[in-house]
């Protein structure tokens, strides 16, 4: 079947679909609502190689997701921070994350990846959790977060692994060093040895 262009649709969920459906947006999604917000820490937690991420980067701010501001001049390197657009898509994460917790294998008595504790109510956001009348729409500012040992464990290996594979990649593009035989001398040296005696 061939895919239609979604200016071609009247169709709203269509044209949402092409912007945020869509697996790495959503972990970006994710990860800038946690304050990940820089392109090393975004690659390390999503996985995803660097010209991916770029391009979803792009593409995200381009359509008003996200915006970037520079935080180092030389070199240029930018932190990425959700828009007011994005934050109207809270609800629809919540969904997500508690649709996950009941449906996607993970065991209900175990700790979940984050404890969310609703600010007004007190009331710990788990499964089967509905935000109340007054508290709609709902926004994760209405809530108080706190990543769990395991999930935390599991993000810092993930750096971990991320940084040593970058420093592998570093090593490898940098020049290698001759290293000279005792007592043997350069061409160069022996060329200006011939050039003195011959004065």
């Amino acid at each position: 079947m061939k895919q239609y262009d979604i200016d071609d649709t009247h169709c709203p969920i269509a044209r949402a679909v092409a912007i945020i459906a869509d697996r790495w947006t959503i972990l970006i999604m994710r990860e800038l609502r946690m304050g990940n917000d820089r392109f090393d820490g975004l690659q390390a937690q999503t996985g995803m190689s660097s010209n991916l991420l770029n391009r979803r980067l792009k593409a995200m701010e381009e359509n008003g997701l996200i915006e970037r501001r520079v935080y180092h001049e030389r070199p240029k390197r930018y932190a990425y921070c959700i828009t007011d657009k994005t934050g109207e898509l809270d609800g629809l994460m919540l969904t997500l994350r508690l649709w996950g917790m009941r449906h996607c294998g993970l065991d209900p008595k175990a700790e979940s990846a984050v404890t969310m504790k609703h600010r007004r109510t007190g009331a710990i956001i788990d499964a089967d959790w509905q935000p109340q009348q007054e508290d709609l729409p709902f926004s994760f500012s209405q809530v108080e977060s706190r990543i769990n040992p395991g999930w935390a464990a599991e993000r810092a290996a993930r750096a971990e692994a991320f940084a040593r594979e970058k420093r592998i990649q570093v090593a490898k593009r940098a020049p290698a060093r001759r290293v000279r035989a005792p007592g043997s001398k350069s061409k160069l040296t022996r060329s200006k040895r011939r050039g003195l005696t011959a004065h």
